[in-house]
């Protein structure tokens, strides 16, 4: 039976792949995904191709009843899709919170927000 942290290293580096490879792992590109649930943000405010890696569960943010001004977290941010998103939904006055547990993946969801200009989005490293 393998460990709790053997789990979460291997959760890492299956992301950190994803990551480094510039790769999605989504439906479309046909590796491992069977645990992949992704719709697409395209065509929507706040969508940004660079953090869209397919590796999202559906479409959270119709759902959530996002308004303007309010704070939002994301768990399980990964790359930032659902976060910028959100962003658009908060507004200016808003803050959006993306936590995620690997590392590679918060340097790349900082890198997408920084080209963007966001100041009211941040990612931290975390456990859920």
């Amino acid at each position: 039976m393998r460990t709790p942290e053997e789990i979460k290293r291997d959760v890492r580096d299956h992301y950190t792949g994803v990551v480094n490879t510039a790769t999605c792992c989504g439906p479309v590109c046909g590796c491992a995904a069977d645990f992949t649930f992704a719709e697409s943000y395209a065509g929507r405010e706040g969508y940004v191709a660079d953090a869209d890696m397919a590796l999202g569960c559906g479409i959270p943010t119709d759902a959530a009843g996002i308004r303007p001004g309010q704070t939002v977290v994301d768990l399980g941010s990964g790359a930032g899709n659902d976060c910028f998103v959100a962003r658009q939904l908060v507004g200016d006055n808003g803050r959006v919170i993306g936590l995620d547990f690997t590392p590679a993946m918060i340097r790349k969801a900082q890198e997408n927000a920084a080209k963007i200009g966001f100041t009211n989005v941040e990612f931290v490293r975390g456990e859920i």
